[in-house]
């Protein structure tokens, strides 16, 4: 790249930083640093804004609330779901569901307005169109975070045992913390989760229910019958 193409796309971006904000306000678009983003009932929908030389590219983004939450709980964040809403566009710990993208040419100002109206027009549309069923149709698709994405909808719909021999058969490196992988931390979680049912059944099992029914005996010793 030449010192004139340089400075030209310094420019360019500085176009795009600024469109993108003022058009935003329009489509009541929230901004958190490189994302943009749009909460809607128990879905979560974001885009951001790529501008390489001539090209822009605009990725898509929508998961339903839980697949954080799962996360998190997996990870023992969960202190994460009371922080603000901004923090699943952008947080390092949070799902990257991109469900698609689209290119634009960028190679003038009146093409980057076109591009940016475009792209939030699309999320809006998304917002009002896409749901949780739509995502779970075609959560299988999704390339980044997939085997993540798999094991918690899977947690996320009582399939405990499938997602724990998900876990255990393949090596899923996303989300380390300290020494160990997601694989390792959401068998822990799994497990951690399949003591705590038995306990609550066993417990259950103990409680002995009374007949409210039950006619109690009279203080003469008389013993009366039950209903």
């Amino acid at each position: 790249m030449t010192r004139e193409e340089q400075r030209k796309y310094k420019e360019m971006t500085r176009y795009l930083a600024e469109k993108a904000k003022e058009e935003a306000k329009k489509y009541h678009l929230k901004k958190k640093d490189y994302m943009f983003y749009l909460p809607k009932g128990d879905m979560f929908y974001s885009t951001m804004l790529d501008l390489r030389q001539k090209k822009l590219t605009a990725y898509f983004y929508a998961k339903p609330l839980w697949l954080d939450d799962i996360l998190w709980d997996i990870l023992d964040m969960s202190s994460n779901k009371e922080e603000p809403i901004s923090l699943r566009s952008v947080g390092a710990f949070t799902i990257r569901s991109m469900i698609r993208e689209k290119e634009f040419t960028a190679e003038s100002t009146e093409e980057i307005d076109k591009a940016v109206g475009e792209t939030f027009e699309e999320l809006t549309a998304l917002a009002d169109s896409y749901g949780e069923e739509d995502f779970l149709a075609e959560c299988h698709s999704i390339v980044y975070q997939q085997e993540v994405i798999e094991v918690i909808v899977l947690l996320h719909q009582g399939e405990q045992e499938k997602a724990l021999a998900l876990c255990q058969e393949k090596e899923i490196g996303y989300f380390g913390v300290g020494n160990k992988d997601f694989s390792q931390l959401a068998v822990k979680y799994i497990r951690g989760s399949q003591r705590q049912g038995s306990k609550k059944s066993n417990l259950m099992g103990k409680i002995q229910f009374k007949n409210p029914f039950a006619v109690k005996p009279k203080q003469d010793g008389i013993s009366r019958p039950k209903a």
